[in-house]
C-alpha cells in the first residue's frame, strides 16, 4: 500500500517552492496594508536648507569675486557713522590693506595646523589618524610651526606628502 504522502525525489526544490510561496504571501500582506500618513512631526526642510546653502555660496563669491576687492588705490576715504573719513594706506610691503585682508581671507579656509585637532588634521588628503597624531604630539611637545615646512620634522611625513597638503594648510603664531 502506498503512503498518502506526496514524494519529492528533490528536497532543494521542495525547499525552493515553500520559500517562493513563503514570499509572495508575505508580498501579498505588504501590498494590503492600509497606507499610513506621514509623521507631523516630521517636516521636510528641503527649501530651507537649499536657501540656506545658496546663501552662503552667494557670500562666498561676493568675497572671491576680483570686482570686490580694492585695485591698487593707495588712499579711499570712506564715510563712518559719525561723519568721519578713515583712509585705507599702502602698508610697509606696498600692498594695499583690502588685498592684505583679501589675501587673509583666502588663508581662512586653510587649515591652521598650530590649532588644528587630531580629527581635522585625519581630513587632509595623505593624512590618517596615526600622522594626525603624531603632528599634534609633536606640536604639544616642539612647540607650534613656525612655518608649513616645519611639518618635516614629524616623523612620517615627507617633501612628497606635504607638497600634497600645503595648498590646504597655514601656519599662523
Amino acid at each position: 500500500m502506498k503512503s498518502p504522502f506526496i514524494v519529492v525525489p528533490n528536497k532543494q526544490l521542495l525547499f525552493a517552492v515553500m520559500f517562493l510561496i513563503t514570499a509572495v504571501i508575505l508580498l501579498a500582506f505588504a501590498l494590503m496594508e492600509p497606507k499610513r500618513e506621514a509623521d507631523p512631526e516630521w517636516v521636510p526642510l528641503n527649501a530651507e536648507v537649499e536657501s540656506a546653502l545658496a546663501s552662503l555660496d552667494h557670500s562666498i563669491e561676493e568675497r572671491e569675486s576680483p570686482a570686490a576687492a580694492p585695485q591698487n588705490k593707495v588712499e579711499s576715504a570712506s564715510a563712518n557713522t559719525d561723519g568721519k573719513t578713515e583712509e585705507n594706506t599702502v602698508d610697509e610691503i606696498g600692498e594695499d590693506n583690502g588685498e592684505a585682508a583679501l589675501h587673509q581671507a583666502e588663508e581662512g579656509s586653510k587649515l591652521d595646523i598650530n590649532r588644528a585637532t587630531a580629527a581635522e588634521l585625519d581630513d587632509l588628503k595623505g593624512i590618517g589618524p596615526a600622522k594626525a597624531k603624531a603632528i599634534v604630539q609633536d606640536r604639544d611637545q616642539n612647540g607650534k610651526f613656525n612655518s608649513v615646512d616645519d611639518l618635516l620634522r614629524v616623523k612620517g611625513i615627507g617633501e612628497k606628502l606635504l607638497q600634497g597638503i600645503k595648498e590646504s594648510i597655514v601656519a599662523r603664531p
